[in-house]
């Protein structure tokens, strides 16, 4: 038996001063001594709770308000209402009742909204500028006061619903879940589909889904089940008078929370195996354990410390192990429902194509290490200490975090979590209790046990119905759970040793008279540059080293492409193991390939950098190509390459774009030159790859000059010794001729076996000119609203319905694209050429306070400071890599501000005449119309061929 520590007196005593308190009170929150914001806590008289952050630094503010009810709630005859719902408080109150009025006056205030229905919970946020707070939380508000549930939104906004779910019935995920579902319990909510589609979401001949709506928002959103949490620079008192004013109307029903009795698998149904048909390549095998609930444990997180021990990837570990078997490559754990009633944890282990044959045995060697587990439970006490201090250390250096993603954490946590515990819950690890792991270890047998293997050639014998999923349901066999009852444990399988690589010097550099803004070159030799800049701002412990090897080399033909993914696959893989434990100390290292070559990045406490970067060196420089791991990561990039014809038809169009103009290699010609590469090419490639390189390197952070300079001395010293300086490696974008001097319209036609249709119309700008980059920016920010409300909210187009910058490198770019199973492309882009013709009216007349207000918006983009160390880092970086003015946002800012309605008309007019259409039709043309478009797209992809061999680069 679990026995969890009394916490009822506790949130008893809370409950009472939450209950009895009408004013903000400060509250006592443990808190990082990194973290400079003030916190106050009330309950309004309608029982809502209350928390107000105070943060003087903060550039934008936020709000996030969580209901206590979700898809769990759903009746069973209305899958899909609670997700309805939350989709339905965004078009219109009493107060406002413009469909897209929340979301205009956020977009016009640098901001971003959303919202999401989870089982237990439905969470609405949002941030702005901070002097727009005020009316963004009286607009908020309104959504859960009154409401509209307009008759025509309600119609309209079911095929919404409709749209969102037909757009992910071809994610594995999606449908792996809802076979799942299959096994559950029938009475538990979480076995019921929660999406919700056209059908479920429609009227009845004896009751309306606008009834039924506002039957569900009456019953469930109550006040006394709401948390509100409030964020700004504004003081706490302020921030109180908001609160008060805006969200006291709301109506305490007195309202119980949902909670679902049943439980989630009924006596006698587990254990059992599903055998699931992906559509991707891919190998899974699941391991769920359904276990009692975990919440009364959350000081001292069982079932955290059982998935760092068993999802370890370190030397001897379990994943180490399938590897050296041949049977695995990925393996990760983690506590997988957590429900007031109930909860589990999964172990998912990607299997070689061995591995899939073998996954009895994978199976066997999971139990042996969970055997382990049980036999060795008193000696696991250094190691939970062990976590406990790495958790103490990463919430004492804590980062804090972008305002509207503490604010939506924090309004879910306040439901359960004492209040003084919020920003620390996670990071709290109470002590070592042997008797709680075991009361969980005794529910991870395999009697209690559902086995899911995924593949594409799984024999099935059932059909999911909304999602097409093919799946078998069987018994495992009465041979194998006697075999996992009693495991054979493999000699060199064990649990985790001490992580070597705990940071120990935790101080900071002393810091520099008179430091520079900005980092500063310490190196400027041909082919090498180091920058430097030791953080006088963020004052912790922690520092980037970034480095790139660029060479000619790198996009020279689709088999240097694909040697240079192989390459960087090969180094992970063989410093996993230590890139792993470095990990988990908060000391984060990758290598991985690039357009113009290769890179690695070391992030985290500059303790210990300098042996990790010579650990990196030495790999990079002596890669253990054994035939086994190049035929495991060559597996593993060929079928990453087949599966990006699974993605969604929009993002297939956005990857053939980027390959039309920047690449040039397509995913078919990698696959091509893959296909007969050895590890024998590989090794004769690399000496060329060093052959000649021009190599820039950042060092930042808690880092001395004198260090930086010995770490890029090491690095020269020791991987480009025998390498020949070279200059300027650059990725050419193709410039794309003005429409008028085209026969027909540049097109490209994305061949996806979605039953959606997509556009992405993509307008290219006429130069790499800073204003004409801030002119696409602004033109940008000022149609991204309109375009989703006109094309989405009223037209019904399609859920997937966005525009977007797509800058390449330098040159400046602005798309357009629609998701659709309802509209073809060629009617679409009529929609767009309505909507571009009718902005650019709009702008030759737009009013100047409008453009103020719009440049006001942008610049506050622009201008957001770095919130974190690694954020500045990759800011830095990414300024870097366009040769280092580290300034360009500022510039842009600037010009943003002197543009005028006739530089947005010029620049509007100048991106429609360079354009390129990218054409996906699903289900919705016939042969004929699709054959036109493939001889279309064939036409212009010879064009573009022809431009490319022409030099028609900016």
């Amino acid at each position: 038996m679990l026995n969890p520590k009394p916490l009822h007196f506790v949130f008893f005593l809370l409950l009472f001063w939450l209950t009895t308190s009408v004013s903000a009170e400060t509250v006592n929150l443990i808190k990082s001594p990194q973290d400079p914001r003030d916190y106050a806590s009330l309950t309004l008289p309608n029982q809502l709770r209350v928390l107000l952050i105070s943060d003087p630094e903060a550039e934008k503010a936020s709000a996030s308000l969580d209901v206590r009810v979700g898809s769990g709630a759903n009746p069973v005859d209305r899958p899909g209402l609670a997700h309805f719902l939350e989709h339905m408080l965004f078009l219109g109150t009493e107060t406002f009742p413009e469909a897209d009025s929340y979301q205009a006056f956020i977009s016009a205030n640098a901001g971003s909204h959303n919202a999401f229905t989870a089982y237990e919970n439905t969470n609405y946020f949002f941030e702005v500028q901070p002097q727009a707070l005020p009316e963004a939380l009286q607009r908020f508000s309104r959504f859960f006061i009154d409401p509209l549930f307009s008759p025509e939104y309600v119609n309209r906004e079911r095929h919404a619903v409709e749209s969102e779910f037909q757009a992910r019935r071809r994610d594995d995920r999606r449908r792996i879940h809802e076979v799942t579902k299959q096994v559950m319990n029938p009475e538990h909510g979480w076995s019921r589909f929660a999406v919700g589609d056209l059908a479920s979401l429609s009227d009845r001949p004896e009751s309306s889904i606008r009834d039924e709506l506002i039957a569900f928002y009456e019953t469930y959103y109550s006040a006394n089940l709401m948390s509100l949490v409030i964020m700004g620079p504004q003081p706490l008192d302020r921030l109180q008078a908001l609160a008060q004013e805006y969200f006291s109307p709301i109506e305490n029903r007195q309202a119980e929370a949902y909670v679902d009795q049943a439980p989630l698998f009924v006596e006698g149904q587990l254990p059992k195996r599903l055998d699931m048909r992906t559509l991707r390549q891919m190998r899974e095998l699941s391991l769920f354990f359904p276990l009692p609930a975990a919440r009364p444990y959350w000081q001292e997180k069982p079932l955290n410390f059982l998935a760092s021990l068993i999802g370890h990837e370190g030397e001897r570990s379990l994943l180490s192990h399938l590897k050296q078997q041949g049977w695995a490559t990925a393996l990760r754990t983690s506590p997988a429902v957590d429900l007031e009633n109930s909860s589990g944890l999964q172990i998912d282990i990607s299997l070689t194509e061995s591995g899939l044959q073998a996954w009895d045995r994978v199976t066997e060697q999971v139990f042996a290490f969970i055997q382990q587990l049980r036999e060795q439970l008193p000696e696991l006490e250094a190691l939970y200490i062990e976590d406990q201090r790495l958790a103490d250390l990463e919430f004492r250096f804590r980062d804090n975090p972008r305002s509207v993603h503490e604010v939506v954490m924090l309004a879910q946590m306040q439901h359960w979590i004492p209040v003084e515990q919020l920003l620390y819950a996670n990071y709290f690890y109470s002590g070592f209790n042997p008797q709680s792991l075991e009361g969980f270890l005794a529910g991870m047998t395999p009697d209690n046990l559902l086995l899911t293997l995924q593949a594409q050639d799984l024999s099935t014998d059932q059909t999911e119905p909304r999602y097409n999923a093919a799946y078998s349901l069987l018994d495992l066999t009465s041979e194998e759970l006697a075999r996992w009852h009693h495991p054979q444990t493999a000699a060199d399988l064990a649990i985790r040793s001490p992580n070597p690589f705990i940071p120990e010097d935790l101080a900071l550099v002393t810091p520099t008279e008179n430091p520079s803004e900005l980092p500063v070159r310490l190196i400027a030799e041909e082919g090498f540059s180091l920058w430097h800049q030791q953080d006088q701002t963020f004052l912790r412990p922690r520092a980037d080293l970034f480095v790139a090897l660029m060479t000619h080399q790198a996009l020279a033909s689709a088999e240097n492409t694909v040697m240079l993914d192989l390459y960087t696959r090969i180094l992970n893989d063989q410093l996993n193991e230590t890139l792993y434990e470095a990990s988990l100390a908060g000391l984060n290292a990758s290598i991985y390939p690039h357009l113009r070559g290769v890179s690695l990045q070391i992030s985290g406490y500059h303790d210990k950098q300098a042996e990790l970067l010579q650990h990196l060196i030495r790999a990079m420089q002596q890669p253990d190509i054994n035939e086994e791991r190049f035929q495991r990561v060559k597996v593993q990039l060929q079928e990453r390459l087949i599966n990006l014809r699974q993605e969604a038809p929009y993002q297939q169009g956005l990857q053939a774009l980027y390959t039309a103009l920047m690449t040039r290699w397509s995913s078919e010609d990698k696959l091509q030159a893959l296909e007969t590469l050895t590890p024998d090419q590989l090794q004769q490639f690399l000496p060329e790859l060093y052959t000649e390189l021009e190599v820039r390197m950042l060092a930042h952070g808690n880092l001395s000059a004198e260090a930086a300079l010995s770490l890029g001395q090491s690095l020269k010293a020791e991987l480009l010794a025998q390498t020949r300086p070279i200059q300027d490696v650059r990725v050419p974008v193709l410039r794309l001729p003005e429409r008028t001097q085209e026969k027909q319209a540049l097109s490209l036609l994305v061949e996806s076996e979605h039953q959606d249709a997509a556009l992405t119309l993509y307008l290219q700008g006429a130069d790499k000119a800073l204003r004409t980059r801030a002119a696409v920016a602004l033109i940008n920010e000022m149609i991204s609203a309109p375009f989703y409300s006109e094309l989405r909210t009223e037209k019904q187009f399609g859920y997937i319905v966005f525009s977007n910058l797509v800058p390449m490198v330098d040159v400046p770019g602005l798309a357009l694209i629609v998701q659709s199973s309802v509209i073809d492309p060629s009617k679409l882009l009529a929609e767009y050429e309505d909507f571009l013709s009718r902005t650019l009216s709009r702008l030759r007349s737009l009013a100047p306070e409008e453009l103020q207000a719009y440049q006001r918006s942008l610049s506050s983009r622009l201008l957001q400071p770095d919130a974190t160390l690694h954020a500045r880092s990759q800011r830095y970086w990414r300024e870097l890599d366009r040769d280092g003015a580290f300034t360009t946002h500022l510039e842009i800012a600037a010009e943003v501000n002197t543009l005028t309605n006739e530089d947005l008309v010029l620049t509007l007019e100048q991106l429609l005449e360079h354009r390129l259409l990218i054409q996906s039709f699903g289900d919705l043309l016939g042969d004929k119309e699709t054959r036109a478009a493939d001889s279309a797209a064939q036409k212009s992809g010879k064009r573009l061929q022809a431009l490319r061999s022409q030099g028609a680069f900016f």
